[in-house]
């Protein structure tokens, strides 16, 4: 429908006032109120989202999305009619891939309970029914960061910026779940800062060589006639379409998942660019990755073999950029961020080019729409929870680690 489509795009105050209006027409319809209770949560509405999927459920006991999205927004405790009725609907659901919901709606509730044996039992049910038995292909994601940086070797990148656009956006790139929508939420505090999101509008300007490679970078730079021209119509395009969305470019910050592979055209044009780099501990990344269920690909978030192969592969890009581009980008450790946070944001916002806000702690009392997995944790003040999150499972995730060391993620004697 088109609310689905509004909210999904970041217009969740349009979507969410068209489901209300349907659901007046229809006050009976099974959906609407699942579809209104996703719009409230992604609007930072906990408890009237909350309402909204109760109802959901109440009409639609058997809807895996309706328990799911019930166990992210609620705290379930000892006894809870809730946990007896989602241990059920779970047992009985089989291992069909769209039954997956229950098991992570099972799983979170063990674990709020304290229960880790079976939580951690139910988040692998979970991702045995997303897979169905088709584990992830990790080979094409190595050759292609090959061959990324292949067509942007440090020759073409010492060469400094390719076009004069003034534009200033903000790219956040780091792994899921290493506190990009954290740095962009505080980020978005100043006045002049926008929260872009999940864009996929570089990926888009880059349309013209996806995904790089020398071959189709060599190309896209012969047809556009020369360097110079090549990477001004990329960051012309991009500009515009930022324009075109939020009314301006400067300070839009933007933390598209696979901006990463194109770092290297964004420094080749727009040389006034902020480029910021989140790392986080690499189990405390892999076991957020593995325990959430993601509703829009990353498959290989499902496995600790494909986890360890994307963590490497991805933190051999950020490296590779890092060296090639010094003084473009930024890096923020994640646990620093939050222990010493009055030193990093001030070292965060003058990179950005942002004056610090005096009331930038309050980020999570701003209105917005948060569409990633991390819209409750944004919600809250600054905290240090998620540091060492990872060790509450340590005694299941002897697996998780090993591929980690085999990929050289974690150093031999690490942990």
């Amino acid at each position: 429908m088109v609310a689905d489509l509004l909210s999904e795009t970041g217009a969740t105050r349009d979507a969410l006032e068209i489901t209300r209006k349907l659901l007046e027409e229809s006050p009976q319809h099974p959906l609407l109120p699942l579809a209104m209770a996703i719009q409230l949560g992604r609007l930072g509405r906990r408890d009237d989202a909350l309402r909204s999927l109760r109802l959901a459920i109440r009409r639609s006991p058997q809807s895996a999305v309706a328990w799911e999205n019930l166990a992210n927004l609620s705290t379930f405790c000892p006894g809870d009619p809730h946990l007896l009725e989602l241990e059920k609907l779970a047992q009985a659901s089989g291992e069909r891939p769209e039954a997956a919901g229950f098991a992570y709606a099972l799983a979170k509730a063990y674990d709020d309970i304290g229960d880790i044996d079976r939580a951690f039992e139910w988040f692998t049910r979970g991702s045995t029914r997303v897979l169905n038995k088709r584990l992830p292909r990790m080979d094409s994601l190595l050759r292609e960061a090959q061959e990324v940086c292949a067509a942007f070797p440090s020759g073409r990148l010492a060469a400094g910026a390719a076009s004069d656009c003034p534009a200033r956006p903000i790219l956040v790139i780091g792994c899921p779940r290493s506190g990009t929508t954290l740095l962009e939420r505080i980020l978005a505090t100043a006045p002049s800062a926008i929260s872009g999101g999940e864009l996929k509008l570089l990926r888009l300007a880059c349309l013209g060589f996806t995904p790089p490679s020398p071959g189709r970078v060599e190309d896209y730079v012969r047809h556009s006639g020369g360097e110079s021209a090549a990477w001004s119509r990329v960051a012309d395009t991009y500009v515009r379409k930022l324009r075109n969305r939020f009314g301006q470019a400067d300070a839009v910050i933007d933390k598209g998942l696979v901006n990463y592979l194109y770092v290297g055209a964004l420094a080749l044009g727009l040389p006034n660019a902020r480029i910021i780099h989140v790392r986080r501990d690499p189990m405390d990344v892999a076991w957020s990755c593995y325990r959430r269920r993601f509703h829009a690909g990353l498959n290989w978030t499902y496995h600790f073999e494909s986890i360890a192969a994307f963590l490497s592969v991805y933190e051999g890009m950020a490296t590779y950029w890092t060296r090639s581009l010094p003084g473009r980008i930024l890096t923020v450790d994640f646990e620093r961020f939050v222990s010493d946070a009055e030193v990093e944001t001030a070292r965060i916002f003058e990179f950005a080019g942002l004056e610090r806000p005096a009331d930038w702690r309050s980020f999570h009392e701003k209105t917005g729409v948060v569409l990633t997995a991390s819209q409750l944790q944004v919600r809250r003040p600054l905290n240090a929870d998620g540091v060492g999150a990872w060790r509450r499972y340590e005694k299941h995730l002897g697996p998780l680690k090993d591929a980690l060391r085999r990929y050289g993620v974690l150093g031999a004697t690490a942990l």
